[in-house]
Parts: structure tokens; sequence; C-alpha cells
């Protein structure tokens, strides 16, 4: 099934492969230049932090609210795998204390655009942590939280994405989909449908 710009969304949320390579020929320059800009000290995982950005995107796109701009979503969704690189290979920087440094500033950038409530709730979701207040707001995981995160695209400077990586970021995603492969679910369709219906009538 072809797949446009307009429906990239939806086939995304529908688990349409085809929609993998319209977001990788779309949006792989705005994502790896993300990534390139946070994960400077790690050079050598750059394209791994692209595929497993791609690959969450693609996991979790049913939490994309469409009250939010797509781009801005897939921006949260690179900055907070960058985030989750640079916790897991600190130890292969060169220069340990910057990462420690960008860490701390990169976490509070994103935050602060956030209500005090949601500031705790995003670092209970980073530590993992259980939610055991009822005040909170009820978000089901990060990714639905990283709809209220504002990420300025313009602030980066764009980088190319060559057509040699994208090729190369589309065969290891579709590796790893043959691994651990995700069947389009009817069930999990209508809880979405339903979901959107419910925000649109709030």
């Amino acid at each position: 099934m072809r797949v446009g710009k307009q429906s990239l969304v939806k086939q995304l949320q529908l688990q349409n492969e085809k929609a993998v390579e319209l977001l990788i020929t779309e949006h792989g320059e705005r994502l790896i230049t993300i990534i390139r800009k946070h994960l400077f000290t790690l050079p050598h995982l750059q394209q791994d932090c692209l595929v497993d950005t791609i690959q969450a995107i693609w996991n979790h796109a049913e939490y994309f609210h469409e009250n939010n701009e797509f781009e801005n979503w897939i921006g949260s969704v690179a900055r907070y795998c960058c985030l989750e690189y640079l916790r897991n290979h600190k130890q292969e920087a060169t220069i340990a204390w910057l990462i420690e440094k960008e860490i701390a500033e990169e976490k509070e950038v994103m935050t602060s655009c956030l209500e005090p409530e949601e500031q705790k709730l995003f670092y209970q979701f980073y530590t993992c942590e259980e939610n055991k207040s009822t005040s909170q707001p009820a978000y089901h995981n990060m990714y639905e939280l990283l709809n209220r995160i504002d990420t300025d695209i313009f602030e980066y400077e764009k980088e190319p994405l060559s057509m040699e990586e994208q090729k190369e970021v589309l065969s290891r995603i579709q590796i790893v989909k043959k691994d651990k492969k995700r069947r389009f679910s009817l069930k999990r369709y209508l809880e979405h449908s339903f979901r959107k219906t419910m925000a649109v009538n709030c």
C-alpha cells in the first residue's frame, strides 16, 4: 500500500511498514541532526540511536496526539532516545564529565515547558520509578508525555542524511522487525480510535 505524507501518522499507527520508509525519507534528516548534536561525544553510536529512535516512533505512534505537531513529537522522541544513550554509554565517552553536563542540561531543557507535576512524572518515567501519586496527570508512558515537550526544530542546524545512510538504517530496522514481528491488531486500532474520539469530545 502506498503511503502519502498526509497519511503517514495514521499508517504508522496501523503498523504499515511502508510508512517507515517515508518516515526515514521525509524526517530522517531532522532526526539525525538532533542526534548528532546531542551525541557528539559518542559519534560511533549515532546511527544506532537513529535506528532506535525510528523503532520507538514505530512502536509508540499510537501515543502521538493530533493536537501536537508530528515533527515536534518525533523530535522529542529523538531527544529522549539521546538521553537514554548518554546515560547508558557514559563509559564509552572520551570526556565523561561532558556527558554528565549534557544529560543534566538536556533534562532541564526538556522539562522546562512542563507543569511541575508533569516534570515529576517525566523523572519518574526516566528513572523507571512507579507512579504512586493519584494527583499527577494521567499519562501511560513517556511517549505520551513527550507530546507536552516542545522541541524547536529550528534550533538545530540541518545535517544531511545520505541515501546510503537511509538504506542502511532501513535495512537495520527491517532486520529488527523480522526478529520481533508486530502484526496489525484490530483491538489496538479500536482502542486508539476510542481515545481520539474521547479527546475530541472532552
